[in-house]
């Protein structure tokens, strides 16, 4: 199949998708310097990406190179994207230090990317991929002329891929500007390659959306085109929905609204079936007793990790602890309103004695966790493997939090 060549309009800040709040997108920009003039350095970014965003219904800002700012850039931002840079040149080591961090504290917060050309490379290298300086010597050009307003070539899609559900499995053809390129394996999936083997396209193996493309969409040449810009905008403003808060809402509301976003409900807080309580209070510390994935009334899953549990089923159990562990914290404490913080999270993971990934699936807990109380999430963490647990289930949560009366 191929995509057919459609320019978009731009227009004016529409609304956003789905009658949502037109989500914050904030853009890379390249470095323009001269060495014989440091004064005079400049943030340099082509104005297609910023009218691609808006033409999605996303609020594009640019993001200067201040390492400093990122916490607060990233707690008004839904959605990132990197951008690419002058073709065949190394990019700043300034900019690239600056990109890495980004992307890190991006990727631990939750926030949808999406990596254009160098972008994507750089995307790629943090998630474990290689940088390849330059390319093989093909039949294909990778970059046919100065401007990438044409498209260049064909790339085959894999599928199942995002892609591949916007414009099908067949080839189809791309814009290309570009003398580097990513390589190797990492936390992503590739899902699009040249006829040469150049990847093309990823998307990220991560909690958050996070797609990586080696052409460049910003044109806007085709369907595809679209559908990345349309996507990507469309679940920053899911991001934003799910954090954001509406004035005078409380604590609790908020937490509860943040549950009914990701489709959740907290359920009864249970009796336990020992000779221990639910959740002591002491002092501001309330520490819930270890909670089971019991959901229901009935145990979710039994088994141990690395033999019959795979990781995600691990990870659906951890959530399905903490949620049980929200509904003893909320009664102890007397509303999310009183909770100021958070201590230390332990998850105990049944497994086999060659099973490593523990951490894996104590992140589960832990990033439902950042998604309901985005700005006091942060904790400190044990994961330990054990050999079996209560009434054999594949992991336990515990978990101690802070607590007043005001947040």
């Amino acid at each position: 199949m191929t995509t057919d060549m459609t320019v978009a309009p731009v227009t004016a800040f529409p609304a956003g998708p789905a009658g949502k709040a037109r989500p914050f997108i904030l853009i890379t920009p390249d470095l323009g310097e001269t060495p014989q003039q440091p004064t005079e350095c400049e943030y340099v970014v082509r104005s297609n990406y910023a009218e691609a965003i808006t033409s999605a219904g996303g609020v594009p800002l640019i993001l200067p190179y201040d390492a400093e700012n990122i916490e607060a850039a990233l707690a008004l931002a839904d959605g990132i994207v990197l951008t690419g840079s002058r073709p065949g040149a190394e990019v700043a080591d300034r900019r690239r230090d600056f990109e890495r961090q980004l992307v890190a504290k991006a990727l631990t917060r939750g926030k949808p990317l999406l990596g254009i050309c160098h972008g994507m490379q750089l995307i790629g290298e943090c998630l474990g991929g290689e940088f390849l300086s330059e390319l093989p010597a093909t039949g294909i050009s990778h970059i046919p002329q100065d401007l990438p307003d044409e498209l260049a070539h064909e790339i085959i899609v894999e599928p199942g891929s995002l892609l591949a559900g916007w414009v099908g499995t067949g080839p189809t053809r791309v814009n290309s500007l570009h003398r580097h390129a990513l390589s190797g394996h990492g936390r992503f999936r590739v899902i699009a390659r040249a006829p040469d083997g150049i990847i093309e396209a990823f998307e990220g193996e991560t909690e958050a959306f996070c797609l990586g493309v080696q052409w460049h969409p910003e044109y806007r040449l085709t369907v595809l085109d679209l559908e990345i810009f349309k996507a990507f905008v469309a679940r920053s403003a899911e991001a934003g929905e799910s954090r954001r808060v509406e004035p005078g809402m409380s604590g609790s509301d908020a937490v509860h609204r943040r549950l009914a976003a990701l489709g959740l409900t907290l359920p009864e807080a249970e009796t336990p079936p020992g000779a221990f309580a639910g959740a002591v209070r002491t002092g501001n510390i309330v520490t819930v007793s270890g909670q089971v994935p019991v959901a229901g009334g009935a145990v979710w899953r039994t088994g141990r990790l690395g033999a019959d549990i795979s990781i995600e089923e691990g990870r659906e159990c951890a959530r399905i602890c903490l949620l049980n562990v929200l509904a003893q914290l909320e009664r102890a404490s007397g509303g999310f309103d009183k909770v100021r913080g958070f201590v230390r999270l332990a998850g105990y993971v049944a497994a086999t004695e060659d099973f490593t990934r523990h951490g894996a699936v104590a992140d589960g807990a832990s990033e439902l966790l950042r998604d309901l109380f985005p700005d006091r999430w942060e904790h400190a963490r044990i994961a330990i493997g054990v050999s079996s647990l209560p009434r054999g289930v594949p992991v336990e949560i515990e978990l101690t939090a802070l607590v007043g009366n005001e947040v």
